[in-house]
């Protein structure tokens, strides 16, 4: 994770969700998160659809991701919320971490998310 101005990064060990059956499954039924860790998820192409809480036992951030890796939004997860969370815009990828963990840790909209070289949809 790097900031906008390029002056704070903060590694995060992620678990990487590329085919479809991770997607679905996500970080459903986990009783914790460590803090620097996350699961991201990757999509072939730009996306509008949503995501939703249910059956995830813990609150989350999902922040929704353009192709660079930009932050584009962040929203805030209520665990097993059957509500969809919509970004207002269409993105690449989405990160989950910890509810509260971008404002405990001084990121938001606008920062970049360094994503692997290797890192595509399958």
């Amino acid at each position: 994770m790097r900031s906008a101005d390029g002056e704070r990064t903060l590694t995060l060990t992620v678990e990487v969700a590329s085919r479809a059956d991770q997607r679905n499954r996500g970080l459903m039924f986990r009783e914790s998160l460590d803090e620097l860790a996350g699961m991201l998820f990757v999509f072939e192409e730009d996306r509008t659809g949503g995501f939703w809480m249910l059956n995830t036992l813990i609150p989350l951030d999902i922040a929704y991701l353009a192709a660079d890796g930009t932050v584009l939004e962040i929203v805030h997860g209520v665990p097993q919320s059957p509500e969809v969370l919509r970004p207002a815009q269409p993105y690449r990828y989405t990160l989950e971490v910890n509810g509260g963990w971008f404002e405990r840790q001084g990121f938001g909209v606008g920062d970049v998310v360094e994503l692997p070289d290797d890192v595509e949809a399958e």
